[in-house]
């Protein structure tokens, strides 16, 4: 169930091989019907549709024969010759296959989980196209949920593939491993910018905003593209999805990737200074935190995607639908053991006392990321992040003004807020300055960390637990101490990581997915909030 993590959250954009076959010319561009991205982010709303792209491919089959290891297939030609593996890690299918759990999503629903969700939905999920836009290859990406067929799924070429995330179009396929017309020279596909990759097809996943709506559509849903988990689902068996969180998510899968800040990918150390952010989304460590760019820029895309789903209910409500649906509002509002004394009475109600309100574990990590870049300069950041806190309040008051919100005020608060972040995100994706330097990074650590025991947190569980990845993931980045010992008693109230053991694709059918969600859910009705509270401060030497 866990959907597009790390294929998405870390993926490089690839410089070899990805298969041998002949791709037919693609004819002439149409335009494309998807809205238009925000101002900064053009070449997010361009692209090829099916018509335009020259045939699909949404299989594995021709990118292993090169990424499957350094000394296997067409990889050691590429190695001799161009160095690969100074620009990728050549081992990107191999770890997909048997370690990344992307593989199992298709699986999943023709397991004992999926069965008993198709008994309970009255439908088959294996086929039901709400359930195939996360949990399989898209082949129709611009056609309209209403009108997909189980066909329009790639459902034979392994789950959440390569193609899902790096785009599915056999035109970049061919072009990403031309070789160039005078022996000794580089690839030609390297020196390309986004733009001419992604019009050929391919996203520009070193883009950290492209990266973070990717992995967000599915984590948390985009009504546009069909991916929406509702509350029945979740009623029929859909686990609940953990709360999102980019850096963290990125760190925690097996990596078929490494970081352009990696000193054993040579290649971006010797990139001319102007190519770092233009065609490959980096700057050097000494001059901005990587993750600490991907932190901000996911916590906002988290929150859009939330706000852009509540939107999407509200409009639909407007027009005689069944309301906004449960799903969009804090689980654990509801589903949560009674306490007494209670930390959610201690912590006060944003309205009337025991109305749900919205996750705690998505508004928190955007309020601190608005928060902190009120002191960045750089980009013109600062002036993006005015305002936030008006939106977002506005959102959370017109979403418990009354039981489950009411539609013609979520309908304006939402996009207000959707808007606000579209600006934001704006300036992360093309500002070319350094807009996370040391320095700010360390500021936001420090947010993070004094926001991790507050109010909200003590009280909310998820909040804690994300706030507490990414403590660890940005600390780790600074390389802070984190002593084993100390890190141990925090494992005691909850995972460390998103992603639990079995680590391994490989195994019964079924597993692994399965095996990730009981011991978050066991942490979360059993958070204690004081034992908490007391291992995060031993382990961080906060007050």
């Amino acid at each position: 169930m866990l959907t597009a993590l790390g294929v998405a959250a870390g993926a490089v954009v690839l410089g070899l091989a990805s298969g041998s076959r002949a791709t037919p010319a693609a004819p002439q561009d149409k335009a494309d019907p998807r809205p238009a991205a925000a101002p900064g982010c053009d070449y997010l709303g361009k692209g090829p549709t099916r018509d335009t792209a020259g045939d699909l491919s949404a299989g594995i089959q021709a990118c292993e024969l090169c990424h499957v290891g350094s000394t296997k297939g067409q990889a050691a030609k590429f190695l001799k010759v161009y160095q690969s593996d100074e620009f990728v890690l050549l081992n990107e299918s191999e770890t997909w296959v048997n370690s990344d759990i992307h593989s199992h999503a298709t699986k999943c629903l023709t397991g004992p989980l999926g069965k008993q969700m198709s008994a309970n939905l009255k439908y088959n999920v294996a086929e039901a196209p709400a359930c195939l836009a996360c949990h399989s290859a898209d082949k129709s990406p611009t056609k309209p949920l209403a009108d997909k067929k189980y066909k329009d799924f790639a459902t034979a070429d392994g789950g959440v593939n390569c193609t899902v995330c790096h785009g599915l179009y056999e035109r970049w396929q061919s072009d990403h491993y031309k070789t160039p017309d005078q022996e000794g020279q580089p690839l030609p596909w390297r020196s390309k910018g986004p733009d001419y990759k992604w019009e050929r097809g391919m996203a520009d996943l070193r883009n950290p905003v492209v990266k973070a709506k990717l992995c967000a559509s599915c984590h948390i849903g985009n009504s546009a593209e069909g991916k929406v988990v509702t509350h029945e689902m979740y009623a029929a068996g859909h686990p609940p999805l953990p709360p999102f969180e980019l850096a963290s998510y990125m760190e925690a899968e097996p990596k078929h990737w490494a970081y352009p800040t990696d000193p054993k990918l040579k290649y971006f150390a010797g990139l001319p200074a102007e190519d770092r952010w233009s065609k490959f989304h980096f700057h050097p460590e000494k001059d901005e935190s990587y993750l600490t760019r991907h932190y901000a820029v996911g916590a906002i895309a988290a929150l859009r995607a939330e706000a852009e789903v509540m939107l999407a209910d509200a409009e639909a409500s407007i027009k005689g639908g069944d309301g906004i649906d449960f799903a969009r509002f804090d689980c654990y509002a509801c589903h949560h053991d009674l306490k007494y004394p209670s930390e959610r009475q201690k912590r006060g109600y944003e309205s009337v006392p025991g109305r749900p309100t919205l996750r705690t574990a998505t508004g928190v990590p955007a309020s601190l990321v608005a928060k902190h870049a009120e002191g960045i300069e750089a980009g013109g950041l600062k002036g993006k992040a005015a305002g936030f806190e008006e939106k977002w309040a506005a959102l959370r008051k017109a979403a418990t003004s009354r039981p489950f919100g009411d539609p013609k005020a979520v309908q304006a608060a939402a996009k207000g807020v959707v808007e606000w972040c579209d600006a934001f995100l704006a300036v992360q994706c093309e500002a070319a300055a350094p807009l996370y330097t040391p320095d700010q990074a360390k500021r936001l650590l420090g947010m993070i960390q004094g926001a991790a025991t507050g109010p909200s947190s003590l009280a909310d569980a998820e909040a804690a637990m994300v706030l507490s990845w990414g403590y660890l993931t940005l600390a780790k980045e600074a390389k802070l101490p984190l002593p084993d010992g100390k890190l141990q008693g925090l494992s005691k109230v909850f995972p460390l990581n998103v992603r639990v053991e079995p680590y391994s694709a490989k195994g019964t059918e079924g597993a692994p997915v399965p095996a990730q969600f009981p011991p978050r859910m066991k942490a979360v009705n059993a958070f204690e909030s004081m034992m908490f509270r007391d291992a995060f401060l031993g382990l961080t030497g906060g007050k």
